[in-house]
This record gives C-alpha cells, structure tokens and sequence, in this order.
C-alpha cells in the first residue's frame, strides 16, 4: 500500500473514530445529568494522566520494533513481562484500595483506576501495530473502542433512560471500562498474530533491552505526561471551579479535538520511515508532514467552524449551549497544536530524544496554565479555551526556531506552503468528482 494510499485511509479512520467519540459525548451527555456527566469527564481525565505517561514505556517498544528487526520476538517478550506486570499492579492496588476502605477514595478516582489497566493494554498494542507499521489493522483496532462505547450508549440512553441519576452514572462507568477491556483484547492479540515470530506471547526478560527501555521509556513517559497535563490544564481549572460547567467544558474540548485526531493520520502513517530512516530523510519527511498537517487541519476546521456550533445545539441540547464559545476559541489553537506534534515526533523518534520533548511540551503546559490563572477566574470557560490556544500559538513558533536550529535549515521548508503541496488535494476532489459523474452516467 502507498504512502498517499495509507494517509488517505488513516485519514478516514481517525474521522471516523472521532465521529465516533463526538456520538459518545452526545450519548452519554443526554444519558447523565449535567453533573454526573462532568464526573465521568473527570474520570476519563484523570485515567487519561498515568496512562499516558505509562504509554511512554509502551512507546518504547514501537520505537525498538521498527529499529531491532532481527530481535522482534525478543522486544516482544519483554514488552509482554513489562505491561501484563504494571497492569497486574494496578488493578491489585484498585482492588485493595476499594475492598479495604484504607483509603477513602472518590468514585471519579477509583473507576479511573478500575479502567487503567485495559486502558494500559489498549495503549501497548496500539504501540506494536504501529511499530510493524500494521497501519490497517491499526486503525481497526482504533475504532473497536468507541464503536463498542457507542452502541452501548445506545442502549443505555433509549433503554436505562428511567435510573435514578446516581445508577445511571454507574453504567456510564461499567460501559466505559468494558469497551477498553474489549479493545485491549482484540489489539494485543492483533499485534502478536501479526508479528510472525515464535510464541510472541510468551513472557521473557533481556537485560540491554530492559535497560534500554527504562532509559528512552523514563524521558518519553515524562514527556507524555507533560503532554497530556497540557492538553487537560484548563479542564481542570475549569473543573475545579465550576463542577457544573465542567460538562460542557468537556463537550467544547471532544468536539475541538476532533481536529486534533483527524490530523494526526499523517504522524501516524510517516511514523516508519522518520524512525528508522536516515536524519536527511527525516527531515524530509517532517517538513512535508508539517505543512500537510497545517493544511488538512484548515480544511478540517473550516466545516467545523460552519457546522459544530449547531451541531452542539441540535445534539446535546440547550443545557449545554455554553460548549459553543470555547469551541471556537479552541479550535484555532488546535491547528497549530496539530502542526506542533509532528515535531515533537522528530525529535522523539528520529532524535531519539524524548528528553528534548519534555521542555517542548513543558514550556506550552507553563504557558498554559500561566493564561489559565489570569483569565479562568474572571472569564470562565471562553478564558480557559483562550488560554490553551495561546499555549499553542508561543510553543509552535519556539519548536520551529528548535527544529531549523538543531538541523541547520531554514523554517521556511516547514512554514512556507508550496503550490504542489495542494496537488494531492487537488487530484482527490478530481478524482472524487469523475467518480461521482461516471456513477451519474
């Protein structure tokens, strides 16, 4: 399959899945109370947190699988001592902490913890697809999830409609977790059959890949835990402050991040080749995935801005009407935090530097919740959206002066936007048009 062929394809999937996310906000935002959705919002943030930075050890053996052709069953066997371990931990210290009563813990909490080591699953298998550069069955496995959570949904809001609000948040928990618990499922076994190396399930322990991974997992682990603060700051300020608002927070950040996962096919499918090609060719590659990341995004968003302001109103109902204005302060933001990742990804996986990608996501975190201080108390909701966007806006411009510094060549090769960087657009409106005229004839 081409290159073009496989960002049009992960193109359509993350749509997709993101289509299918924006359903299950809708969903389970008309399934709860205002309140009980704002907690399940919670939930979900705060799973997200220790998940993610544990996804940086799980990055690690995506990384090893495209570089350690000749050690695949090894990497793998390794991974699975590493992750069937940290899950095991997890869910005993969920389960101990909930049977004990040592420890009283919020319900927001515990069914974060309860979904974390599915979530941890998930996230590792992920990682091996994508490290045998199995793009198809990637972004399968990337829509089991929501699709699951979605038909749920389904049955729940026309089904369970009738609960009082405190049972109906508890199947809000129960449908979440089981979805992760069946994707992790699927993935995990669809990166094992697909590695074609003996008893790739089998547990094992080798000792320069074990280092290895504890060396480049630490810096990415705190990498992406710096990421995902910065991405959830203002949710949180907003949360903390406003537990009511919170819900329709959440619903301005799912719809914006719609951008955010449509976007991110191109990073996904160069993934291979700005990992274990040559550091010309990465550069190469990077610029041109830069400026295609900033030109699908504005294509990506224009409809957005038209459509989603009604599309919250029609969907979620007027309680949520307060989505409608951080939406469109984020969503600007979000093309440029698009176009950002793509180089964080460089110096992640072509670097090898995950080290250089926590200042990249620290310095737009700080900036972030800076904003946040200043503007959340006096403006609420549009203030924290105004904030993330400026976060976005200062770090990009620094990652562009990073990456033509470190690399010796002018940003122009990322920022200044060619006439052939459309004809790939071009040619498919063209094609989808004579397609179109052929069916009509």
């Amino acid at each position: 399959m081409n290159l073009v062929r496989k960002t049009a394809l992960t193109f359509l999937n993350k749509l997709a899945v993101s289509v299918l996310g924006f359903f299950n906000s809708v969903l389970l935002a008309r399934f709860n109370t205002n309140l009980g959705f704002g907690y399940y919002q919670t939930s979900a943030s705060i799973n997200s947190v220790p998940t993610t930075f544990f996804g940086g050890y799980t990055g690690y053996y995506a990384y090893a699988m495209a570089r350690r052709d000749d050690e695949q069953a090894e990497v793998l066997q390794v991974g699975n001592l590493f992750v069937f371990t940290l899950c095991a931990g997890v869910a005993l210290v969920a389960a101990a902490l909930r049977i004990s009563g040592w420890v009283h813990l919020a319900n927001t909490v515990w069914w974060a913890l309860a979904c974390m080591p599915f979530a941890i699953l998930f996230n590792h298998g992920t990682k091996l697809l994508q490290g045998q550069n199995e793009i198809g069955r990637l972004n399968a496995a990337n829509l089991l999830q929501p699709a699951v959570l979605v038909a749920v949904g389904i049955t729940l809001l026309f089904g369970f409609r009738h609960l009082p609000p405190g049972q109906r948040l508890h199947w809000t928990y129960v449908a979440w977790t089981g979805s992760y618990a069946l994707a992790a499922v699927f993935t995990m076994s669809s990166a094992w059959r697909l590695a074609r190396v003996p008893r790739p399930w089998r547990i094992a322990y080798q000792a320069d890949i074990w280092r290895e991974m504890w060396r480049y997992g630490s810096w990415l682990s705190v990498s992406n835990a710096v990421n995902i603060v910065n991405y959830r700051i203002d949710f949180w300020f907003v949360a903390a402050l406003w537990p009511r608002e919170a819900s329709e927070y959440a619903i301005a950040v799912t719809a914006s991040e719609v951008l955010l996962q449509v976007s991110g096919s191109i990073a996904v499918v160069v993934f291979k080749q700005m990992t274990s090609g040559s550091r010309t060719d990465a550069i190469r590659v990077t610029e041109l995935s830069f400026r295609h990341t900033l030109i699908s995004s504005v294509i990506a968003a224009i409809p957005m801005y038209v459509a989603f302001p009604w599309l919250i109103h029609i969907a979620y109902g007027s309680r949520y009407a307060g989505s409608v204005a951080p939406f469109l302060i984020l969503l600007p933001g979000l093309i440029l935090k698009s176009a950002g990742n793509v180089l964080i990804q460089y110096a992640t996986n072509q670097l090898g530097s995950p080290q250089t990608s926590i200042w990249m996501n620290g310095l737009c975190a700080a900036v972030n919740a800076a904003v946040c201080v200043s503007l959340v108390p006096h403006f609420a909701l549009p203030g924290a959206a105004l904030a993330s966007t400026a976060s976005y806006a200062l770090s990009l411009a620094v990652y562009v002066a990073w990456f033509s510094r470190v690399n010796q060549v002018p940003p122009s090769g990322l920022c200044a936007i060619r006439r052939t960087d459309f004809v790939p657009y071009v040619d498919a409106v063209r094609a989808a048009w004579n397609r179109s005229i052929g069916r009509a004839r």
